[in-house]
């Protein structure tokens, strides 16, 4: 989110819209911001629900609002959303705009709480010019999850700058610098271990696939909570010699050009950011459906999908790609194409200006 935010107050510029940014004085995108020469306003927002401390936010935000007299103001996920809009609303701001990231109503939140979310989305929605999302999934469970109406809710896809990735990098020294032989055939990601990406289910899927090609890998870059219990795991199968966890890579084109097939296996998605990445590096994708994952890879065009938590369809679709070096580039090319007529950082800042445009008529 912290680079979506920094896209969007840069991007906009040319499009005729001067940006600050309003967040907490010890946010980590303070220094970036700054660097980038942006104005930075501090608000005491905090990530629990804390009614004295929320209240003191509005306040806070309202005199900045007020003062600065901004026709706009765009907030990024729910807590910022439910500060931002009261606040712009007192201040008697004219556009009030909220991207909704991820998702919120995971099926094991609390009935309480998913009453609470549900309810004052709806409230706030009363109060909102529109309501972005960066996925059709999204859009689908506002509409549908929370009953906002749908002329509310409009998509706007994530764009990326991609030229990093676009350069063609040698495989053979960033798989020296693994530990992998060169003419390896090298599924990888990189991600962070929690939960959601159900990294213990990737190392699953691939041991069929690793024992029945020899010269295949596994390659699991980052880092997180659960970095130990997926390598414990790892380390305890017939293949684990061929399985590897490098760690936090800020290398991410390298690491990318070290692999063969881009892989997911994602519970929960708003718009898959990493995979573009991979696309744009001419990778073809293994991936799950969770999210918005499908409006990015098309399905026997840029990669082979499978269901969330589905260890034996992932195994399946890896092994599809492992058989047919001419699928692999086939459908790396097809996925380079895509992300570039569709994931674009230009793409994205039009649709929001457009937007902005809109609201202020």
């Amino acid at each position: 989110m912290k680079g979506h935010v920094l896209q969007m107050a840069t991007g906009l510029e040319a499009y005729g819209f001067d940006a600050e940014i309003a967040c907490p004085g010890d946010s980590d995108i303070v220094q970036s911001a700054l660097a980038a020469g942006l104005e930075v306003r501090p608000v005491p927002i905090v990530g629990p629900l804390r009614p004295l401390r929320d209240l003191e936010s509005i306040i806070v935000l309202a005199d900045i609002i007020r003062h600065g007299r901004f026709d706009i103001v765009h907030a990024h996920g729910f807590k910022a959303g439910l500060v931002a809009r009261i606040a712009a609303a007192f201040a008697g701001c004219r556009a009030r705009f909220v991207t909704v990231h991820n998702h919120v109503l995971y099926r094991d939140i609390r009935p309480l709480t998913r009453w609470l979310y549900v309810t004052v989305e709806r409230w706030l929605s009363h109060h909102t010019s529109r309501i972005i999302t960066v996925s059709d999934s999204l859009r689908d469970e506002l509409v549908s999850e929370y009953g906002i109406d749908p002329g509310l809710v409009v998509t706007v896809h994530n764009g990326l700058d991609l030229e990093p990735f676009l350069t063609v990098i040698d495989p053979g020294p960033r798989r020296d610098r693994y530990g992998i032989p060169r003419d390896a055939l090298v599924f990888g990601l990189a991600a962070r271990f929690a939960p959601q990406k159900a990294l213990d289910v990737l190392v699953a899927a691939s041991v069929p696939v690793l024992q029945r090609f020899p010269h295949a890998w596994l390659l699991i870059a980052g880092d997180g909570p659960l970095l130990e219990t997926v390598r414990r795991a790892a380390v305890d199968t017939p293949v684990g010699d061929r399985i590897l966890f490098p760690g936090f890579e800020t290398d991410v084109a390298g690491l990318l050009a070290a692999l063969d097939v881009y892989v997911s296996s994602a519970l929960s998605e708003g718009l898959p950011l990493a995979t573009i990445e991979a696309m744009a590096a001419g990778l073809p994708v293994v991936s799950t459906r969770a999210g918005g994952t499908p409006e990015v890879v098309a399905d026997g065009d840029t990669g082979l999908l499978a269901e969330p938590g589905d260890a034996p369809g992932l195994t399946a679709a890896m092994i599809t790609l492992a058989k047919d070096p001419l699928m692999r580039v086939r459908m790396g090319e097809a996925a380079r194409g895509r992300v570039l007529e569709e994931f674009t950082e230009a793409r994205m800042l039009e649709r929001s200006a457009a937007l902005y445009r809109e609201a202020l008529c």
